[in-house]
């Protein structure tokens, strides 16, 4: 290494603290201004998708709090959540999404997915998360994938109870969410999730989770 690379390594090593920050927020703002000039139409195209292929899903995460809380998608949001039974996985419904125009983008899996998965899709800029559940008693399980300190997945488990679903109205359809609503947002935001909190990362600050010693695989679209 010579030395004008020895110094601009040390520059841009003394900066990164300073421009990273700047970096993350325009990536936010440019995601958090299309999820706001798309997110509803993202929301209709997905249940288009999952009803015709006769999969059952209910409004998850921030999705859930937005439309039962606000009444619609949260403002500051950059993505939208459902929940899917993992029984009810199947291969038809990354066809169904490309067919109404979503790229498909990648799945995470779990035991090659028998023990737990996320789905990510885009339409128009805006991602859509599909988080898989398993129903054990009285307890729903989901698992989220965030990274560690050296850029690798870890998995995070989290348990909700299970309340069965009743529907709600939202851009003139009806959409399932857990029947006992309150609760579910409560085990996972707090006591205070009627309080909008615009930092909430819910990878790392959702309550009953745990992360767990189970190895993940991340499998993109090609």
């Amino acid at each position: 290494m010579n030395l004008d690379s020895t110094i601009f390594s040390g520059i841009k090593t003394a900066l990164k603290p300073i421009y990273l920050p700047i970096l993350h927020r325009l990536k936010y703002l440019r995601k958090n201004r299309d999820f706001k000039a798309n997110g509803n139409e993202v929301l209709l195209k997905a249940k288009a998708a999952l009803d015709e292929v006769g999969v059952m899903f209910w409004l998850d995460y921030g999705t859930l709090l937005g439309v039962y809380r606000d009444g619609k998608l949260i403002s500051y949001d950059t993505d939208v959540d459902v929940g899917v039974f993992l029984k009810d996985y199947s291969p038809k419904i990354i066809e169904a999404f490309e067919k109404h125009g979503f790229q498909y983008e990648r799945k995470i899996v779990v035991d090659e997915g028998n023990y737990a998965m996320e789905q990510s899709f885009s339409f128009r800029k805006v991602k859509i998360d599909l988080f898989y559940y398993k129903k054990e008693g009285d307890k729903l399980i989901s698992h989220l994938f965030p990274l560690d300190k050296n850029k690798n997945f870890v998995v995070r488990e989290i348990y909700t109870s299970y309340s069965d679903f009743k529907q709600i109205e939202f851009l003139d359809q009806a959409f399932n969410i857990p029947k006992d609503t309150d609760l579910r947002l409560e085990e996972t935001y707090g006591k205070e999730w009627k309080i909008p909190i615009s930092n909430w990362y819910t990878p790392d600050d959702a309550l009953n989770s745990k992360i767990i010693n189970k190895n993940c695989q991340e499998i993109k679209n090609q």
